[in-house]
């Protein structure tokens, strides 16, 4: 795809994964369409890209009323949309025993209610361009387990997956087209205090992807075309 003009909206854009995808997006032309919760952290990266016409919708995802309002506005202001990432992501590290109705409630509406939503919401858009690609940020969770005490993360991420590789097969040879990038270990501050442990972790050697080598690898996924639908990217792919 190649990717100058084109139109991409970009959910959770004032995070650290959300705002390098911003970045890069800026980067090659594409105009940005920005969610976020943030007001001021969403102004501040908008003021720091290097091209003009990126715009912003602020929502919090928690709530589904808010969602579809911000939707309702798009499908008003665009004509088009080329690219859909869902990259806005809540983590709550509990077991069954501790967490609450409403961390489960947020934990499924974020990372899951969202991009079903968004989604949904606007494939009218996405089917008014002719290679439209709708990308979703999963976790190695979504496909097993591994960590304890961590049941909403890890239900919302298989619940992702599920919906994405379903969409897939759905529009199979079919405009949009999906892909689920599940996605190892990354130096962010997602989660409750993780930045700082995993800053730990990395200077005993546990390997990290960064932000920026997450954008630019999607970038460089969605330019060649190599569109499938599901991705798995793990820290020891930048040792090659």
């Amino acid at each position: 795809m190649k990717l100058r003009n084109k139109v991409a909206v970009v959910t959770g854009a004032a995070g650290g994964m959300g705002s390098a995808i911003v970045r890069e997006l800026d980067r090659e032309g594409v105009k940005c369409i920005l969610f976020s919760k943030s007001e001021d952290k969403t102004k501040k990266l908008i003021n720091s890209l290097s091209s003009e016409g990126h715009t912003f919708y602020l929502a919090d995802f928690r709530d589904t009323k808010e969602i579809e309002k911000v939707i309702k506005r798009i499908l008003k202001d665009l004509n088009k949309i080329d690219l859909l990432f869902n990259v806005a992501g809540i983590g709550i590290y509990k077991g069954i025993e501790d967490i609450t109705l409403k961390e489960w409630d947020d934990s499924i509406s974020v990372n899951l209610t969202a991009p079903f939503l968004l989604t949904k919401g606007l494939i009218p858009l996405l089917k008014k361009s002719k290679d439209s690609v709708v990308v979703s940020i999963g976790s190695v969770l979504g496909t097993a387990p591994l960590d304890p005490n961590r049941i909403a993360y890890i239900v919302s991420k298989f619940g992702l997956r599920g919906l994405n590789l379903a969409l897939s097969k759905d529009y199979e040879r079919k405009i949009p087209r999906f892909c689920l990038i599940t996605l190892g270990s990354t130096l962010t501050d997602f989660g409750p205090g993780e930045l700082k442990d995993r800053l730990r972790k990395q200077k005993e050697g546990k390997k990290y992807f960064t932000p920026k080598w997450v954008a630019k690898k999607l970038i460089e996924i969605i330019k060649n075309d190599e569109v499938k639908d599901e991705i798995t990217l793990f820290p020891t792919e930048q040792l090659k």
